[in-house]
């Protein structure tokens, strides 16, 4: 290459790096900023669920409430002790989004059920006292202080004097996520420097554009490596009494290999398109609950009772009563598993001890197989394609803390795509469904893009990786400042 042609390279260099700077710039301060986000967003008091003893030896049954009140179908039903000395049968009728709430023992309505549970929940999560919640109300759609990373809905927003909020989720008795106005905003920072969204949608265009941005770093950060080796042993290109070009030529190819790490995985990321997941709403008849399963399914104390879809007709579900006896670990819940953001759980197989009885015949079932019937179903694919099926009691590998639901059985297939489904039992949805593709890029984006092959803390490695985007930052300004000389 003669001295014109670098030349000529150098310019367009420069002024590529400018056009890109901004985006670059963008990138890396929210890159620095993520890390603090996780620092300093607010913590839950307790992370698993309150724990209930429900006798229900002196309760009325639930399917005879249900009778009482004239409900002939609903979508849902659990057990919930909302006072030391109350329990009701929490009951959603099809085509609602606040459940109704029955005392176990009279059958009565109570009244404001749900919201009092909401409350009970939001309480036992922050540890806060029940004088300073300022509103409960309940959220049906995705905002920018409970973004769609939160993934579960409806939930109840519970607001406190201290402006921090508590979304729980009653049907499950868990917590989907803590906020306040300093987590909102820097999410929303965050949001609209690294994924270019504000409030929660996608924009038309923003995935294609996001691409050719990616794709112009990547060849940016190629030409700046060959032209390092081109002209560092030239006489004209001499570093001495240079610093800020001294800094960045060196500053750059040190920080090059990181940058290619996080511009190819991030490409891949946002070119890769997972397929949406599509749960539909169950269906029960009170007519096929049995007494026979009733009194099967409370014959011991319990700490734990849902109704949940055990196979479906046509046009409803067949039932099953979850069973959870007392003096057994509690089931997690969600992100009361964990801390949250932390990635580094690994899944385990070791089965949570609850019983599934048919709500019609009284027999018990395996959870496990009736989650092949449920996969098939949902797949409308025959039986035989589902090979087996294992339960997931914390997040780790493919099945991350994105997902939200724990504990969840993985039930694999035998189809080309290697499909795999992650179905909560508690409630029968589909907590997550992964194929081979999916799960190469959630494998590339966890080790490529967040690092976490690294043998270090979740602490130290935010340092390190907000360390390095800092240094990013550097770079880009040592570029932009170095071009505006040479455009002046």
């Amino acid at each position: 290459m003669n001295a014109n042609q670098l030349k000529k390279l150098l310019k367009f260099h420069r002024s590529f790096g400018m056009v890109l700077g901004i985006l670059i710039l963008m990138w890396s301060l929210t890159g620095v900023l993520h890390p603090i986000m996780s620092a300093t967003q607010p913590q839950p008091v307790k992370r698993m669920p309150p724990p209930q003893q429900l006798n229900l030896t002196n309760a009325l049954p639930a399917p005879l409430v249900l009778q009482q009140h004239k409900i002939e179908e609903f979508s849902g039903l659990q057990t919930i002790q909302l006072q030391p000395e109350l329990v009701a049968y929490r009951v959603l009728q099809p085509n609602q989004n606040i459940a109704e709430y029955f005392d176990s023992r009279s059958g009565q309505l109570i009244e404001d059920g749900e919201q009092q549970d909401a409350k009970r929940l939001a309480i036992w999560y922050t540890g806060l006292a029940k004088q300073q919640i300022v509103s409960a109300e309940l959220v049906n759609e995705f905002s920018d202080d409970y973004p769609s990373v939160n993934r579960l809905l409806p939930v109840w927003r519970v607001s406190f004097d201290n402006s921090l909020r508590a979304y729980v989720d009653p049907s499950q008795s868990r917590l989907a996520t803590l906020s306040n106005d300093q987590k909102m905003w820097m999410a929303k920072i965050f949001r609209l420097g690294h994924t270019w969204t504000w409030g929660d949608q996608p924009w038309t265009g923003q995935s294609i554009l996001m691409q050719i941005a990616l794709i112009g770093i990547l060849v940016l950060t190629c030409m700046g490596i060959g032209l390092f080796f081109r002209i560092r042993n030239r006489q004209n290109h001499r570093l001495a009494h240079k610093p800020i070009r001294f800094l960045h030529r060196y500053l750059g190819i040190s920080l090059s290999v990181f940058i290619l790490l996080w511009v190819s995985s991030g490409f891949y990321h946002v070119w890769h398109k997972k397929s949406e997941i599509v749960n539909i709403q169950t269906m029960f008849y009170t007519q096929d609950l049995s007494a026979a399963a009733w009194k099967t399914a409370v014959q011991q104390p319990i700490q734990r009772l849902n109704l949940v879809p055990i196979s479906f007709d046509q046009d409803h579900a067949q039932a099953g009563w979850m069973v959870q006896l007392t003096g057994k670990p509690q089931l997690q819940g969600s992100m009361t598993a964990a801390k949250e953001h932390d990635h580094n759980h690994h899944a385990q197989s070791a089965a949570p001890a609850i019983e599934l009885i048919n709500a019609n015949t009284a027999t018990k079932l395996n959870t496990l197989e009736q989650s092949k019937q449920l996969a098939a179903y949902y797949l409308h694919l025959p039986l035989h394609h589902f090979t087996q099926s294992s339960w997931v009691t914390s997040f780790g590998g493919e099945y991350g803390f994105i997902n939200k639901r724990l504990p969840v059985v993985k039930v694999e297939s035998n189809l080309s795509d290697q499909l795999r489904l992650y179905i909560e039992p508690s409630s029968g949805v589909i907590a997550a469904q992964v194929t081979q593709q999916d799960a190469l890029e959630g494998f590339s984006f966890a080790y490529l893009h967040k690092w976490t092959w690294l043998p270090l803390d979740k602490t130290l490695r935010d340092i390190l990786l907000g360390s390095i985007a800092g240094l990013i930052v550097l770079l880009v300004i040592f570029g932009c400042t170095l071009a505006a000389r040479k455009s002046s």
